[in-house]
């Protein structure tokens, strides 16, 4: 006949008021069985009470006798292996760092249900949709919108073209204004930026019923932080060149140095041949795809966020006003730190 030895006076304290009062489930229930075989219930009389098998009580009591209590619980399990283990967390690490159409899936990138039959043709892996969703936050990677930017391209002229405008500039004579210059477009359809609004009510900005734009070409002299600015219907040669005009009325005197990018209106034959004509005012061009070397490019993010950014206005004329308003209040100083940033 098969007893549990008898307990402590601090085991049967543990079984009755721990485990018997407040485990419950199977715990709760093996801690009953030590209880009756303590009372000499036998164990055949106890497996009927339970209604489990002999030799699961058999083995329970033995558990008791050989670690008390504590024998009660359930033993850490291995449970099944992960089907989603290292081997296959490789795998989907490299597919995600290929281009889809190398492995001969007809996309531009990879998508859950793509990983899926990947992984179940390369390893004969067979995973759940949730598995492989879960997958690719173990490995710190997160879905999410791509940005544009531009290719990685360099002037092979970039040297020669920075060295002439820095030549131009160590060599200039005194009082010679040297300018940057630049153009931009302004729309009457408003530009949208991030903005603060109640929850569950979206901001709606009105849109123009027809677009109306207009150029502004500017000029920042980097030595006074001098803004000169006008305004054209178009970024044609044309108004390029009366821009160019513009700046010999607002310099009578002083040689200029204009530093310009590559834009075609700036590199038209026509430009050439006026400049030959205007021997006081010299052209220097900027290495292509070097838009942020020219400081008047912030100018224009400073003037779009301000004034052109979830708003629409009544018309090009009120836009306009607003631009004359904004470069107004632009002192030189804030040109020149806006330029520099």
């Amino acid at each position: 006949m098969i007893h549990v030895r008898q307990p402590t006076d601090d085991e049967m304290r543990e079984l009755k008021r721990h485990m018997k009062r407040q485990e419950v489930g199977r715990i709760s229930q093996r801690a009953h069985m030590v209880l009756l075989s303590v009372e000499r219930h036998t164990v055949p009389e106890i497996a009927e009470l339970f209604g489990v098998c002999r030799a699961t009580v058999r083995s329970w009591l033995r558990r008791f006798d050989a670690a008390g209590p504590s024998g009660l619980y359930d033993e850490p399990r291995s449970g099944r292996p992960r089907k989603a283990n290292r081997r296959v967390e490789q795998n989907v690490s490299r597919l995600l760092c290929a281009d889809p159409k190398e492995v001969g899936y007809l996309a531009t990138f990879w998508t859950v249900g793509m990983l899926v039959l990947a992984i179940a043709k390369t390893l004969a892996v067979h995973l759940s949709v949730g598995s492989m969703r879960a997958l690719p936050h173990r490995l710190d990677l997160r879905w999410g919108r791509p940005r544009l930017a531009m290719p990685c391209k360099v002037d092979p002229q970039k040297a020669t073209k920075q060295w002439a405008i820095a030549e131009a500039v160590v060599a200039a004579s005194p009082g010679t204004a040297i300018l940057y210059a630049d153009e931009s477009r302004i729309q009457l359809l408003p530009l949208i930026r991030a903005m603060w609004h109640w929850v569950g009510q979206q901001v709606r900005v009105p849109t123009p019923g027809s677009n109306v734009s207009r150029a502004v070409f500017g000029a920042l002299d980097i030595d006074t932080g001098g803004w000169v600015y006008t305004v054209r219907e178009r970024m044609r040669k044309e108004d390029f060149i009366a821009f160019l005009e513009h700046l010999l009325v607002t310099y009578p005197e002083a040689p200029i140095i204009l530093i310009v990018d590559n834009y075609s209106s700036h590199t038209a034959h026509v430009v050439r041949h006026w400049l030959v004509d205007h021997p006081r005012l010299r052209l220097y061009y900027l290495p292509k795809y070097c838009s942020h070397l020219n400081p008047v490019e912030p100018i224009w993010g400073r003037l779009k966020e301000k004034v052109a950014a979830n708003r629409l206005y009544g018309s090009i004329n009120a836009l306009l006003d607003t631009v004359e308003s904004f470069f107004t209040e632009m002192t030189p100083a804030k040109a020149l730190v806006w330029g520099a940033a």
